[in-house]
């Protein structure tokens, strides 16, 4: 039987992932600019009322820069591990070698990477999810051996 569906499905899922790793690297290129961090500056001086106490007041520019590297560096390792488990999974799916296995991949992969994305790699997720959810639920046109 031929996989094409679950296989073009998993493709636009890796192709998917594949632009939230060149997102994350842009950002982790972009992070080291001197004019972003002016206008991350700028931005924090104008959107804190004076007098303002609390964490958001104490937080500075260094800090905000740091946090948003640590976000696209999760998010650059969570998607390269979706594309990695997307092309095992089309690699099973090829051949119609171990469907079931590659769906159960491309399920967890769905769930696990939108949510650990957050929610930024939510199409990336459905692509998968449905190529998982159909290689799961088509059946084989050869019957199981010992059967007649």
């Amino acid at each position: 039987m031929k996989r094409t569906a679950e296989m073009i499905f998993t493709w636009i899922g890796i192709l998917l992932f594949a632009a939230i790793i060149g997102l994350s690297i842009f950002v982790l290129n972009v992070k080291d600019n001197p004019e972003l961090r002016e206008e991350i500056q700028q931005g924090m001086e104008q959107g804190v009322p004076e007098g303002a106490e609390g964490s958001e007041a104490n937080i500075n520019v260094d800090q905000f820069i740091d946090m948003i590297g640590s976000g696209a560096t999760f998010f650059l390792v969570v998607s390269i591990i979706a594309v990695v488990l997307g092309i095992l999974s089309w690699v099973f799916l090829k051949g119609n070698k171990k469907p079931k296995a590659a769906g159960i991949i491309l399920i967890i992969t769905a769930v696990v990477g939108t949510i650990a994305t957050a929610f930024l790699g939510f199409l990336a997720g459905a692509a998968y999810l449905i190529a998982g959810i159909t290689a799961l639920v088509r059946k084989s046109k050869t019957p199981p051996e010992g059967t007649v």
